[in-house]
């Protein structure tokens, strides 16, 4: 499970493009706490704040200003094309008892057998659908792929995921493989054709050699 990060937030008393704009302008980043039932909340948290959990995908705390904590996870995080800098963020509340469908990262670990044999490692699947408790979301989906040789891959289904998480992506898909470049198949092909051709030539010329010797008779 991945570790709950906390931050800060106070409420926005403002809400529109102009006021969001002057809000980021301060360091702040507008943000939405969407729950069930209840009104959204408009909040700003700082800068710094946002950064430290654009890519969390685990559970966070907010801290209001009002002393109340709220346990979110994220659902939208809003990015400028060009800087990069975060424009907006959007938060989904959570009960302790509430499963959850999230969507985490896929790592890849070790280094595969089939390297050394000439073959190339190919991740097909960056990210796994899981479901759990919002304490048990996963900051990562780390996959052992050492064993794995030349034209072999390994399947959603064949992994071991932590306590309490369950995948909800098909068990059918590839997560990684690893294959060999075109390029030494064809050579290989290349190499084995050649070797066929040899092997005519040469059983050509017995034959021209053996109906030389048959007509001299």
């Amino acid at each position: 499970m991945s570790k709950t990060i906390s931050i800060s937030a106070t409420l926005r008393d403002k809400v529109g493009s102009a006021d969001a704009r002057r809000y980021r302008r301060a360091g702040q980043v507008p943000v939405c706490v969407y729950s069930r039932g209840e009104e959204t909340a408009s909040m700003l948290v700082s800068e710094a704040d946002a950064k430290k959990v654009q890519h969390h995908s685990g559970l966070l705390s907010i801290a209001c200003e009002s002393g109340k904590q709220i346990n979110v996870v994220s659902k939208e995080v809003q990015v400028h094309p060009l800087n990069n800098k975060i424009l907006h963020m959007d938060f989904h509340a959570v009960k302790a008892d509430e499963v959850l469908v999230t969507t985490v990262e896929i790592v890849l670990e070790g280094e595969p057998a089939g390297l050394r044999q000439g073959g190339q490692l190919e991740q097909v699947l960056r990210e796994l659908d899981v479901s759990s408790l919002p304490a048990d979301i996963p900051e990562s989906i780390v996959v052992d792929v050492s064993a794995l040789e030349c034209d072999q891959s390994i399947l959603v289904s064949e992994i071991v995921l932590p306590e309490g998480v369950e995948a909800v992506t098909d068990g059918e898909l590839v997560i990684a493989q690893v294959r060999i470049p075109r390029a030494s198949i064809e050579e290989e092909e290349a190499e084995e054709t050649e070797g066929e051709e040899a092997e005519g030539e040469e059983a050509h010329g017995e034959d021209s050699h053996h109906d030389k010797a048959h007509h001299e008779e």
